[in-house]
């Protein structure tokens, strides 16, 4: 099968890393991708290293006309068995282009965030009949695709993957004490994560908020990293810094593994305000560490609170501080959580069965508009 995979993404976070995983197993499988890709594509050198063809093709809005006649071309030249979008701007570009185009190969698209669609004309089309198909990462964010009047089975679940096996071969002692040391994290200190984008939706001032009225004991401490980069850090480092003196918040930027610093964590904490599923969530379950979660869109799916997780109501600051105090205070409840989340990433969210689940959508939506 010949795939035509559309992305006008630049930066390389949870989607792109969901999409590479895709691609390899694609490969492996025997099919054939070709990426079409914005100038200076992070991904870029990721496909290519795993021997993928790459297309570059400045996608600069939603309504670059350019784009949308040069994408044309492409389809029609290439004619590929399937075209995948996978991001909102190549699926409103490439929907155009599929439109303009008198030969092109079905169509599908990958829906992972959960925002309100509304109920123009324009979102019906591009989610109905400009595409065969959609994918979405949760169940949250498909509830959104159907509430346009999308027939149900043109609509497929298809939760994100993480490499369990992988994740699981950081969790030693001597990575989690040279990761620690590695962050500056003192003997005896209590160190909490959030690993997201600096922005309103992640939620991260919301955290902050909640740290303040935590009740630290007096010979104890605690560093919270926000790992991540973000309109909101400038914001972020001047709350922090009013937090109390047993309290220090970090903000060191992109990681890089982030498997050093789940090694290090003692607790994941991702308090969005919207969120498609959340793969750093799933990332630190899968290395046992016990999770607080908002009750919000895909997150309400990774786990079952009080068993593999703790959720809070959004934006319930004393709900979060309460959630981060029953946690850090109570050994038998973290190793409790952290073992169930372990199995239950293993059971409902590994990367292979995404894989598979990926390939076996593919080739009915290609098979079904011949």
């Amino acid at each position: 099968m010949r795939i035509l995979h559309v992305l006008a993404e630049r930066g390389f976070s949870g989607g792109e890393h969901q999409l590479l995983a895709v691609l390899k197993y694609l490969k492996e499988a025997g099919h054939e991708s070709t990426l079409i890709l914005n100038p200076n594509a992070r991904l870029k050198e990721h496909v290519e290293a795993i021997g993928l063809a790459v297309l570059e093709l400045r996608m600069r809005n939603d309504i670059d006309l350019l784009a949308i006649f040069r994408l044309r071309a492409l389809f029609k030249r290439l004619e590929p068995d399937l075209i995948h979008f996978a991001c909102s701007r190549s699926h409103k570009l490439g929907a155009l282009a599929g439109l303009l185009a008198s030969r092109r190969g079905a169509m599908l698209t990958t829906r992972r965030m959960d925002y309100p669609l509304g109920r123009g004309r324009f979102r019906r089309w591009l989610y109905g009949a400009a595409v065969d198909a959609v994918v979405v990462v949760s169940r949250a964010v498909g509830e959104e695709v159907l509430q346009l009047g999308i027939a149900e089975d043109r609509v497929h679940l298809v939760h994100d993957g993480v490499d369990t096996n992988e994740l699981q071969g950081w969790c030693t002692a001597k990575v989690r004490r040279q990761a620690r040391q590695a962050l500056g994290i003192a003997e005896g200190e209590w160190m909490g994560l959030t690993v997201a984008s600096l922005n309103e939706r992640k939620g991260q001032d919301l955290l902050l908020d909640a740290l303040q009225k935590l009740r630290v004991p007096e010979d104890r401490s605690l560093v919270w990293v926000l790992a991540g980069e973000g309109p909101w850090r400038a914001r972020l480092e001047e709350r922090a810094k009013t937090l109390s003196g047993r309290i220090e918040v970090r903000l060191p930027g992109q990681l890089d593994p982030i498997e050093e610093a789940l090694a290090a964590a003692d607790l994941f904490c991702l308090p969005s305000r919207r969120e498609g599923l959340g793969v750093a969530l799933l990332e630190a379950m899968a290395m046992g560490l016990p999770v607080i979660a908002s009750f919000v869109g895909g997150m309400k799916e990774a786990f079952v609170s009080g068993e593999s997780g703790l959720h809070v109501p959004v934006g319930d600051v004393d709900a979060l501080a309460s959630a981060i105090e029953a946690i850090l205070g109570n050994r038998a409840q973290t190793e409790s959580l952290g073992k169930a989340a372990k199995v239950a990433v293993a059971r409902n969210f590994d990367l292979g069965r995404m894989c598979r689940q990926s390939e076996e959508i593919y080739r009915m939506v290609a098979q079904c508009a011949q």
